[in-house]
């Protein structure tokens, strides 16, 4: 695991300077403190220059980078792990390969050179990397399948840097610290990014399961991977063998993630996902299995529904883990939170991962490698979309026969503009706040399939609605939206990416495509790293997630994840098996209205924030006015201008601020 960075000069002019690359890597220092490596393409006047900071893994001795073949021809810099590294290399050594270290990053070279762009299919793991053909003049900017590991991109010039954060690239002092406009409107109503753009005027990401190859004056970017759905006669009917194979391919993903030759353990939530995880470790792990849990000191004698502690502490209890326990107050999270906003490097609105990251600076304290469950929900059908998705394509197909779209939107329009103020109030109200939940559902099948299917996707009208940008968006904000339209151009491109015959396929491929790479799995990624933390996700080996894609929906979605539940039965104590899905929340809608409300405020309402001109200044203060009277209920847009005021304060303003972690406390329990 580390951090890369870059510089390729396209031009041919020498404009690679490796003293910049330096620089580059030594603003990611936390993602590898454990040393460092340089290359440079030619020695004088270098067109190439490549750079990492390492977190030593696999191979503590030998496994520094670049690696290089046997002639040293190619080279390459790698973030991430190759799970199968230890057949791979077997298989190439048998075929006349010589390796000089036991890492798993050299399978890559020498695979490379075996396979050349069609290496990805043997790769079980999660990686971002720069490799460098020295012969063919040829630069493989890679990503792993489900977007683990990120990449970031930046042109200058004739030059194109790429590195593991943002801040790497911010190093270039000719690269403008600006805010995009035509982008800012997909992060305000999202929460997060979706398509490859950031909110960083020309940074973007390197799409998952991508590779972008140059060479010799031209560049293509090239798909290795894509969601795909077998055909309906070629799916597996017997249910009995489906659990069976299900647990085989987890059970053989947890047995690789396992390899390590440092210390490991478990993000454990008390939901069956990370449950799973920590059955099958304790089969395969010798000794106790350390395992970490956040929960929330909210107040003496305060309920809180958002607290999973006591569920973790069960199920650790019952497989022997070595169980440790992060709670936290409204002030140690409003600490996180500044860190986070650096960390993180684009504004992402996932207020539980903030908790995780205050949960992994103590966990690095104990491991320097930490599994967890991300991607039951995906794979299995763990969310509501994975039911009302389906029934919105459906449904709005069978009303086509009756009345064109077009029309019916045309019929809707009026009334819902008027409906859609109400919505915060009625948010506020005991009966009636379940409406504005429902509402939009029946909204999306009056809409073009795409708008429908994005505005359920970022639960439209519950957060940011047209009413609200329409009250709120300043001038240059809203001409920057109507003319880029970015959410929507983006959303329509990964819909047709996502599409397939089955409308329960394409919900699925739509959040391996939209939410995991731009909020779970990127999120995951950076609090983790922020402490030199490796986090891995076994739900995303590729013969289980190939797997899971090929379930019959009428299997997957009979009931939330019971293909997981019932593969694991015999693994599983009934508690942990039947256990309801509860969202890993945090109390920050309580926190945001009591003991966080005037820090809130004192950001979004000081000049510096006021002053940006992005918004209405009137529309703002009465925004925040309407949520902290009580009168209406904001918190998703509060939390999300919070967000972005912060993240501008950090990153895009001269000279940038860079917050400080909060202090850690950690309590264990046997």
């Amino acid at each position: 695991m580390c951090g890369i960075a870059g510089i390729f000069d396209q031009t041919g002019g020498g404009r690679a300077d490796p003293a910049l690359v330096r620089a580059m890597t030594g603003a990611i220092v936390h993602r590898g403190p454990d040393g460092s490596g340089f290359y440079q393409w030619p020695e004088q006047s270098p067109r190439l220059a490549l750079g990492m900071r390492r977190l030593s893994i696999i191979d503590l001795d030998t496994g520094d980078q670049p690696i290089f073949n046997e002639d040293r021809s190619v080279a390459l810099v790698f973030n991430g792990e190759i799970y199968n590294y230890v057949e791979l290399r077997a298989a190439l050594q048998a075929r006349g390969h010589t390796f000089r270290t036991q890492a798993d990053t050299e399978v890559i070279v020498h695979l490379y050179e075996e396979r050349g762009l069609d290496l990805f299919a043997e790769l079980r793991g999660m990686y971002a990397f720069a490799l460098w053909d020295a012969r063919a003049e040829r630069l493989v900017l890679a990503v792993d399948p489900a977007g683990i590991k990120p990449l970031y991109l930046a042109g200058q010039g004739g030059r194109l840097l790429f590195a593991s954060e943002v801040k790497a690239l911010l190093q270039d002092s000719a690269l403008p610290r600006r805010l995009s406009l035509a982008t800012l409107d997909t992060y305000l109503s999202f929460g997060y990014m979706i398509g490859a753009e950031t909110l960083y005027e020309g940074v973007r990401r390197l799409p998952p399961g991508h590779a972008l190859v140059i060479e010799r004056g031209s560049q293509r970017l090239i798909r290795h991977w894509t969601p795909r759905f077998p055909p309906e006669e070629a799916r597996p009917r017997d249910e009995a063998a489906i659990l069976r194979e299900t647990r085989a391919r987890l059970a053989d993903s947890v047995r690789l993630h396992l390899r390590s030759d440092v210390p490991l353990g478990l993000f454990l939530s008390g939901g069956i996902d990370s449950a799973a995880l920590l059955a099958l470790m304790s089969q395969m792990a010798p000794g106790r299995v350390q395992t970490f849990s956040v929960g929330y000191d909210v107040g003496r004698g305060a309920a809180n529904p958002d607290d999973e502690t006591v569920h973790a502490r069960r199920v650790a209890a019952h497989f022997g883990a070595d169980h440790h326990e992060k709670i936290i107050t409204a002030a140690d999270w409003w600490d996180t939170l500044l860190a986070y906003v650096y960390h993180h490097d684009e504004p992402n609105a996932n207020p539980s991962i903030i908790s995780l990251q205050a949960l992994a600076e103590d966990t690095a304290q104990s491991v320097k490698v930490v599994l967890n469950g991300t991607g039951g929900d995906e794979l299995f059908g763990g969310y509501r979309a994975h039911r009302v998705f389906p029934w919105v394509i459906r449904a709005a197909a069978r009303l086509d026969w009756l009345l064109p779209r077009p029309l019916r939107a045309a019929l809707i329009g009026r009334p819902w503009r008027r409906v859609e103020p109400l919505y915060p109030a009625l948010r506020r109200m005991r009966y009636l706040g379940a409406l504005p939940a429902y509402l939009p559902e029946a909204r999306a099948l009056f809409l073009p399939v795409s708008d429908g299917l994005r505005r359920l996707a970022s639960f439209e009208g519950l957060v940011f609605s047209d009413t609200l940008r329409d009250r709120l968006y300043g001038p240059a904000l809203r001409a920057a939206w109507d003319a880029a339209q970015h959410k929507e151009r983006a959303y329509v491109e990964i819909l047709r990416r996502a599409w397939a015959d089955d409308p329960a396929d394409t919900t699925q491929a739509l959040a391996l495509l939209t939410w995991l790479p731009g909020n779970g799995l990127l999120a995951v990624d950076k609090v983790t790293m922020a402490h030199s933390l490796e986090a891995r996700v076994p739900f995303f080996d590729p013969p289980l997630l190939t797997y899971a894609l090929g379930i019959p929906p009428a299997i997957k979605l009979r009931a939330n994840k019971i293909v997981l539940r019932e593969a694991l039965r015999e693994d599983l104590p009934e508690f942990a098996r039947q256990r309801p899905k509860q969202p890993f929340g945090t109390p920050i809608l309580r926190w945001f209205d009591t003991a966080l409300a005037e820090r809130v405020q004192a950001v979004l309402l000081d000049e510096r924030s006021l002053g940006r001109g992005l918004f209405d200044r009137a529309a703002l203060e009465d925004t925040l006015r309407g949520h902290f009277s009580g009168r209406t209920e904001r918190v998703e847009v509060v939390f999300r201008l919070l967000l972005l005021e912060l993240w501008q304060q950090a990153t895009i303003d001269e000279p940038p601020r860079i917050p400080q972690p909060a202090a850690s406390r950690i309590e264990v329990s046997a």
